[in-house]
């Protein structure tokens, strides 16, 4: 192999509950939940309707899905399967092919509560095995360096700070004119974006071509496969909660997930051009996870120093993670805001809390978020502890 090329099989392990979903998101009229089971049910339409056909009950089916399940206080699926065919009609092994796919949930105890409203689906390949996407895992590693480019260089972060404190400017110009507000913020967004494009930009940097955007982008010596399972993946459906900086506890949002469990392992490759990587100081994998840890540790950092109440347990959870991947992970590790003002985490979070009262007016983030912006940690609870989502291991 050219010794431009550097190249490494990773290991990926999951450290906290993990969902990275598609497009798609499945309400109560595409899964049965057997509560009882504790059982997520995604039925084959054809095989379901062939099975309540058996029983002569198709008919009332098609009534129930007609009248009741459009209706906000009408019977889920599985209890109306559960009244008109009897629970013990309803098991995995009774249903057989009328059950596309089973996902697990344990969240509710019988009778407690029989839906889960939407849940997002952890996206799986033609096959149906769980996987994560190399665009994934890509746009985390692409993130960390731009972080770290930051951190390093502070010519560059400065004009990055000047650039985004014209959202506080603008925000204070426009704030009663919430539309106007965010069309400027937009603006700002896009000329930060274009100001990271140019110092990313490695390819005829000398030439009176030019050639911009991704063409030009060092982020083209950054390639990465799809992770693929090594043994079967454990997942589960997990409902969010947030805990806020000035509240004890937690309290429940209607947010559900299935997420991949802790300890699954996935095996995928970077390959490194470091013909181009090198005009950003990358130079090997082994950097690039040192990258990972290092942006990792900051955000880290960042929510245990600010949420105080949160038991200590669920970030000492994280320890051995090194990078944040997939939904719920929160607006700071989406952003590298924080980044740029690594030297100023005050004007840092007051222009998150900016964007986020004006995209999130109800909200009341420029009332309620004094100390950190977004003012709340989102969690879920899985085998009786809470764990902030996403965290994983990245290494060899």
């Amino acid at each position: 192999m050219s010794n431009r090329i550097d190249h490494a099989q990773l290991l990926l392990t999951v450290v906290s509950p993990t969902n990275i979903g598609g497009p798609e998101k499945l309400t109560t009229k595409d899964y049965m939940y057997n509560y009882d089971a504790g059982e997520v049910y995604l039925l084959n339409n054809y095989e379901w309707f062939r099975f309540l056909a058996q029983l002569n009950k198709l008919a009332e089916f098609e009534e129930y899905m007609q009248d009741e399940m459009v209706r906000p206080n009408g019977r889920t699926m599985y209890d109306w399967a559960k009244n008109t065919i009897g629970a013990s009609q309803l098991t995995k092994d009774t249903l057989g092919s009328a059950i596309g796919s089973i996902m697990k949930s344990s969240i509710y105890n019988k009778g407690r509560k029989n839906s889960l409203n939407d849940i997002t689906p952890q996206i799986r390949g033609a096959n149906g095995d769980v996987y994560i996407p190399g665009s994934s895992i890509k746009g985390v590693i692409d993130s960390a360096i731009i972080s770290h480019m930051l951190r390093r260089d502070t010519r560059f972060r400065s004009t990055v700070q000047q650039k985004l404190k014209e959202i506080l400017y603008k925000y204070r110009d426009f704030q009663y004119d919430k539309r106007r507000c965010k069309r400027e913020f937009s603006s700002v967004l896009r000329e930060v974006n274009k100001l990271i494009d140019r110092n990313i930009q490695v390819l005829f940097r000398n030439s009176e071509k030019r050639v911009n955007g991704i063409l030009a982008s060092a982020f083209r010596g950054v390639s990465v496969s799809d992770a693929m399972p090594m043994g079967a993946i454990q997942t589960e459906v997990l409902k969010k909660e947030d805990s806020c900086i000035d509240e004890d506890g937690t309290h429940a949002i209607s947010v559900h997930r299935e997420c991949i469990l802790p300890n699954q392992k996935f095996s995928f490759t970077v390959t490194l051009d470091t013909a181009m990587t090198k005009e950003i100081g990358i130079t090997s994998i082994d950097q690039v996870l040192d990258i990972l840890q290092e942006d990792f540790d900051a955000t880290h950092k960042l929510l245990a120093s600010k949420f105080k109440k949160v038991s200590p347990s669920i970030f000492k959870a994280l320890e051995p993670a090194n990078a944040y991947i997939g939904s719920n992970t929160g607006f700071v590790q989406k952003t590298i805001i924080m980044a740029a003002f690594t030297d100023d985490e005050k004007t840092g979070i007051d222009i998150i809390k900016a964007i986020l009262d004006v995209n999130f007016q109800k909200a009341e983030h420029d009332r309620k978020d004094t100390v950190m912006a977004p003012r709340a940690i989102k969690l879920v609870k899985w085998n009786g502890n809470y764990y902030e989502m996403g965290g994983i291991h990245i290494g060899r």
